[in-house]
């Protein structure tokens, strides 16, 4: 074999081992996450009294993000921790030019009038809108996203309070719940979360 023939062969092999290279790394590259499951057996449509002066739907946010939360203002521990968490998350998504609107029903409507709720939620971030009606309007919107709750009496000034869940439910903008947030979600976790439903095209 020709000296030139040599360098040939010897280019050739070369090219198909960077060309081999290149294609193995690509394959082993991650590809995009799957899409965001819908959890179709939850969620849906509601109308309560608001706190911006007039009854709020779900639907009146089609097209944008909602996260979704359930509460009362005079819980000690649970509610606050899980509002400082979407305080968080939405601070986070701004800082990305992220959307989303922050929705808080009081389980409480007994004490929980509408200026209540606005000032406590007041605490925690300008863009939250809150909710309250009557027991029957509450109890039916907590079971349309499986809500747990249930008074509990004390025997203190407070007189009751109520045990419940405390998921963020994280609404695409058709009004289909995507995902629930709990406590031991890490807020990076929900951030890449959120960040991905908002790239989806719906």
């Amino acid at each position: 074999m020709s000296a030139r023939a040599r360098q040939i062969r010897l280019l050739v092999l070369s090219v198909t081992t960077v060309l081999l290279t290149l294609l193995t790394a690509k394959a082993l590259l991650p590809g995009p996450p799957p899409a965001l499951p819908v959890l179709d057996t939850l969620g849906g449509e509601f109308t309560l009294p608001g706190t911006r002066g007039r009854d709020v739907s779900l639907s009146d946010y089609q097209g944008r993000m909602v996260l979704l939360n359930f509460g009362f203002t005079s819980c000690p521990d649970v509610c606050p921790t899980v509002l400082a968490r979407m305080r968080a998350l939405l601070l986070d998504l701004e800082a990305l030019d992220v959307e989303a609107q922050p929705l808080f029903v009081t389980l409480d409507p007994e004490r929980d009038s509408l200026p209540t709720v606005a000032a406590y939620l007041a605490n925690f971030h300008p863009a939250f809108v809150g909710m309250s009606g009557t027991a029957e309007q509450i109890a039916t919107v907590a079971a349309l996203y499986e809500v747990h709750y249930q008074r509990e009496e004390l025997d203190s000034e407070l007189g009751y309070s109520i045990a419940h869940s405390s998921h963020i439910y994280l609404i695409d903008g058709r009004g289909r719940v995507r995902a629930m947030f709990g406590g031991s979600h890490r807020l990076s976790d929900m951030v890449d979360t959120a960040r991905q439903l908002a790239g989806e095209r719906t």
